[in-house]
């Protein structure tokens, strides 16, 4: 069995101990320790990272009691080595998986729902319930965790007997056996854990619900505590501030410009279509009637108005394309026939020039690698 220091303390980060065994797997090393402050992957925590004798730890898991460290290196057998932890690391998980107990606590409380599904991942950590939540419902359950937060509640964590444990009311999500252990918020919440946490909530700083969707009849809750949600909040004022200036107005006001905004673009967007329409009206009443494939070249003309000419042309010939070419080599296109199916030359363009589009007989639209006019040529030389 290896002794978990991380049990013992938390906050230990740095640690000397005894190679019990190393084996090779797939090219990697595999170290069993007497004693380890690695916290192994498990209960939705991923493992720690840091180094053995300045070595990497790229993976830390337990199996049959004992906790195996994978390095690129070999140790030799009965060695003395040092531990390192990358303690930043291992105390963001610790307000994190915290922050989340006291969040479950007080949702239970709140509504009765169970704590069904829990990850901390890379960018948030996700914690499942079994129930709806309405947007008001969230911001009070993270109203109260705050709460509890700031109060600095000392966290209990113990490992009771077989007796104590039948007393104890505590969740979990899973029936468990043997050595069960006990993450204690007095008066907020008791779990079944193996995961590391702070030892008063205090620590945990703050916790802030960043996202929220509804989950397999319930509702998935992304959150982000201590130094993580500080970041997130850096990160999104300084985007708020930036949008503020670009807008000319302060922080506080940015939403309110952004959506006076998308309505002048909105209004600007349909007073547009209303004059591409115009025009594509005239461009067709100007053409004369053929049997041939017409081609306009309407640089700055959106796809939109593109579809529009080609829709109107397409009724005085056997086919008509629209182009307009971008700045970075590409050429956006509509075809439209309503004597032929515009499928036809849509490939043939798409072969000639790399293309991407597709449609319907009577329109297809798309993009090609090339130059308008080098197009043009190409249809009227091939159709």
């Amino acid at each position: 069995m290896t002794e978990k220091l991380y049990y013992e303390s938390p906050y230990i980060s740095e640690f000397n101990a005894k190679v019990l065994f190393c084996e090779e797997k797939n090219g990697r090393f595999l170290t069993v320790l007497d004693k380890t402050a690695f916290f192994p992957t498990g209960g939705g925590q991923d493992c720690d990272k840091g180094t053995l004798d300045g070595k990497d730890v790229t993976d830390v898991f337990e199996k049959d009691g004992l906790i195996y460290h994978e390095t690129a290196d070999r140790f030799e057998n009965g060695s003395e080595i040092s531990g390192k932890i990358d303690f930043d690391r291992r105390f963001s998980f610790m307000q994190n998986h915290s922050g989340e107990h006291i969040l479950s606590g007080t949702v239970h409380k709140m509504l009765g729902y169970n704590n069904v599904g829990f990850h901390m991942g890379s960018e948030f950590v996700t914690v499942d319930f079994d129930g709806p939540m309405t947007d008001e419902q969230i911001i009070e359950a993270e109203k109260r965790t705050n709460d509890i937060i700031f109060s600095n509640i000392h966290i209990k964590t113990y490992f009771p007997s077989t007796e104590e444990l039948l007393r104890i009311d505590y969740r979990s999500k899973k029936e468990l056996s043997g050595d069960i252990r006990i993450v204690e918020i007095p008066s907020v919440d008791i779990c079944a854990c193996c995961g590391t946490h702070v030892e008063n909530t205090g620590e945990i700083g703050l916790l802030k619900v960043v996202e929220h969707m509804n989950y397999k009849g319930g509702v998935r809750l992304f959150i982000l505590s201590g130094k993580r949600a500080l970041e997130d909040y850096s990160a999104k004022n300084s985007e708020l501030y930036h949008i503020g200036v670009m807008l000319s107005k302060k922080t506080s006001e940015a939403a309110n410009g952004v959506e006076k905004l998308l309505e002048e673009l909105s209004q600007k967007r349909y007073e547009n279509s209303v004059l591409w329409k115009k025009y594509a009206e005239k461009t067709a009443e100007s053409i004369k009637e053929t049997d041939g494939v017409s081609v306009f070249c309407e640089n700055g003309a959106d796809n939109d108005a593109l579809r529009l000419i080609a829709v109107a042309a397409s009724k005085k010939c056997c086919a008509a394309v629209a182009l307009s070419q971008d700045k970075d080599g590409i050429t956006r296109y509509a075809i439209s026939s309503v004597k032929t199916d515009s499928r036809i030359l849509n490939k043939t363009l798409c072969g000639a020039f790399s293309g991407r589009g597709g449609g319907k007989a009577e329109l297809c639209q798309g993009t090609l690698h090339g130059n308008a006019a080098e197009i043009a040529d190409f249809i009227h030389t091939n159709t």
